[in-house]
């Protein structure tokens, strides 16, 4: 009885037909690093994906609202007068205390998942392998890093389609789209193509072109990140398999 109650305490995974989460090892300052890139960041590459997009559209609103990034152009380009003008000073100091714990949270987090994991692998958590209903099929199966990875750098989201992420395919891709439409991405994009660079410079809004670098690196990497966990996981529930069913010491061959 003890030992199925143990079984049973804690999951490494949990897989629905439109999704399947996980918890694995990760490093706590890369997790803070992206959340200080990006507000929600850190908490989606947990797992956590409500509170991750919901911080995400705190940082798109109360970022336009305070003009952060719009200051940080004109700093970047030696207008510091005009930076002081754009920016409002009221909001800047509430976004700064929410960009703080935001960090801080995504890093304690990361510590205390850690842990959850090692004791999870230790007491042999089971892993559920698939999930079906009448409307989406979901399984656990070996996927190439690699392709996720080629797939989200040539149109952010579509590395999660190839991963069945259901959530992060929705949010992240209409994430990209109207910060594109509103930075003047493909704009831009078309008059480079065409050697109109002046058009292109007229073309970019400062305030949503400087969301996109971070948007784009985080799906890439996102992406590649739960294909190889995703992996490993794999092999985690074979390895467990086996050993459950083809090692115990009363097995016998069959003839």
């Amino acid at each position: 009885m003890a030992e199925h109650y143990s079984q049973r305490r804690r999951y490494i995974a949990a897989v629905n037909p439109y999704m399947t989460n996980a918890v694995h090892l990760r490093n706590p300052y890369i997790v803070s690093w992206w959340s200080a890139s990006f507000p929600g960041f850190g908490h989606v590459l947990l797992g956590k994906y409500i509170t991750g997009f919901l911080l995400m559209a705190w940082e798109v609103f109360a970022n336009n609202i305070s003009h952060l990034n719009e200051g940080i152009f004109y700093t970047m380009t030696g207008r510091h007068e005009k930076a002081m003008q754009v920016m409002n000073e009221e909001w800047l100091w509430l976004y700064v205390t929410f960009y703080v714990f935001i960090i801080w949270d995504s890093y304690r987090l990361s510590i205390e998942y850690n842990k959850f994991y090692v004791l999870s692998v230790r007491e042999g958590a089971p892993i559920l392998i698939s999930n079906i209903n009448p409307l989406e099929v979901n399984i656990l199966e070996k996927r190439k890093p690699l392709y996720a990875l080629f797939w989200s750098m040539l149109t952010p989201g579509l590395g999660h389609f190839y991963l069945n992420r259901l959530p992060t395919i929705v949010f992240g891709v209409l994430f990209w789209i109207i910060t594109a439409y509103y930075s003047g991405l493909y704009k831009c994009v078309i008059y480079s193509a065409q050697g109109q660079f002046g058009q292109a410079i007229q073309a970019a809004e400062p305030q949503w072109f400087l969301f996109l670098p971070s948007l784009y690196v985080f799906l890439a990497y996102d992406s590649y990140v739960s294909a190889v966990e995703f992996n490993k996981l794999c092999d985690r529930e074979l390895e467990k398999h086996v050993k459950t069913n083809y090692q115990a010491a009363d097995f016998k061959m069959p003839v």
